[in-house]
């Protein structure tokens, strides 16, 4: 890469970082990583407790509680304490894994293994990805209750935890000296991959306002059913009182 092409490159970073997406994105990279440290605090404390416990019993057991006891205890609490909150945070995310993963937690899982590819793509398809990583949160609430045999599932499934990482996986296997040469229709495959990525955006925007428009018929249905249910009965009594 050309020292134009690094300066071009840090400015399109610059601006990416700054977009209302880009800090969004950022916003829940927080508060995940800071419910996840409140976890391992959790763990930490409760394994704490249940040490301290059961070496209190254990002493009294033996009738051997004094000072050496104490700093016995005091010292394998501290280690599990340690050992709990320096643990990895489950398995690192990878393409068979995403293929692998529970239809709710597939729009997390690719946004956490989207952010490990970033590094290797280019500026302006990161852009896209900003508006991906918003479009798969829009997601996720509507797949909590969706059955995983049904069309719409099995169509989200195919998208985004098959054909968005290969589209990115068939970027990264371009030689870096191609990437900027026009191919197939005169494009590049950095003009290819955004292409690409920008009709997975569309796609998963339309896959959320289908499953939502379910949603907003099923409450219509619920209330026309309230709606002739308490209103009709109150209409009744009315024209008995009549």
């Amino acid at each position: 890469m050309t020292t134009s092409d690094r300066i071009l490159a840090q400015a399109d970073e610059l601006l990416r970082r700054v977009s209302p997406q880009a800090r969004e994105l950022a916003r829940r990279q927080r508060q995940r990583r800071n419910e996840a440290l409140v976890r391992r605090l959790r763990r930490a404390v409760i394994a704490a407790i249940a040490i301290v416990i059961g070496m209190s019993v254990v002493g009294g057991i033996i009738s051997s509680i004094g000072f050496s006891w104490v700093m016995l205890t005091l010292l394998i609490t501290t280690l599990v304490g340690f050992a709990f909150l320096i643990a990895p945070q489950g398995e690192e995310v990878t393409q068979e894994k995403l293929m692998e993963s529970e239809l709710p937690a597939l729009p997390s899982n690719t946004e956490a293994w989207l952010s490990k590819q970033r590094l290797a793509l280019p500026a302006p398809a990161n852009r896209t990805l900003d508006k991906i990583a918003t479009r798969l949160e829009e997601l996720r609430p509507q797949l909590a209750n969706l059955d995983p045999r049904e069309p719409a599932a099995v169509e989200v499934r195919r998208l985004v935890g098959v054909e968005l990482p290969e589209l990115v996986e068939g970027y990264k296997r371009v030689p870096d000296h191609l990437r900027r040469n026009p191919s197939h229709g005169g494009h590049t495959p950095q003009k290819q991959l955004t292409d690409g990525l920008e009709i997975v955006e569309e796609e998963i925007s339309r896959m959320t306002r289908q499953l939502a428009s379910g949603e907003l018929d099923a409450l219509a249905t619920q209330g026309k059913y309230l709606e002739l249910k308490y209103r009709g009965d109150e209409d009744i009594r009315s024209d008995e009182s009549a």
